[in-house]
């Protein structure tokens, strides 16, 4: 089962993400912020998906690159999605290394769908 650590201050928006998630098979770890997804990334964290804008100031950026230079407990290739209202966070997401960017509002299906690509990607 494949462990996926999602970041976004909308506890609405991760509610909503766990659940679909966990429907289709994920085992899902919930965060608010970028501190408890660097505190919840394990050894066997499958996939990232965070949203870009978070409160305070802080990025979904600032987690991607922490997970890329080995700052984490996961691996530095782990797989990074991030999510964002703002096509033109697009272009900076891709450059940063992220695996996928997705433009909101995507469907439901679309990100266990995507999730399910780039962990076949993966393996």
């Amino acid at each position: 089962m494949s462990k996926i650590i999602v970041v976004d201050d909308d506890p609405t928006n991760i509610t909503l993400i766990q659940m679909l998630l966990e429907l289709d098979g994920f085992t899902v770890i919930a965060c608010g912020d970028v501190d408890g997804a660097k505190a919840a990334a394990a050894a066997d964290t499958s996939a990232f998906v965070v949203d870009y804008h978070l409160a305070r100031g802080s990025k979904g950026l600032d987690l991607l690159h922490a997970v890329r230079r080995g700052e984490t407990a996961a691996p530095q290739d782990t797989i990074v999605i991030i999510t964002s209202g703002d096509y033109r966070c697009e272009a900076e997401t891709m450059e940063a290394g992220a695996n996928l960017f997705l433009l909101k509002p995507y469907s439901p299906n679309t990100l266990s769908q995507e999730l399910n690509q780039q962990l076949q990607r993966g393996a």
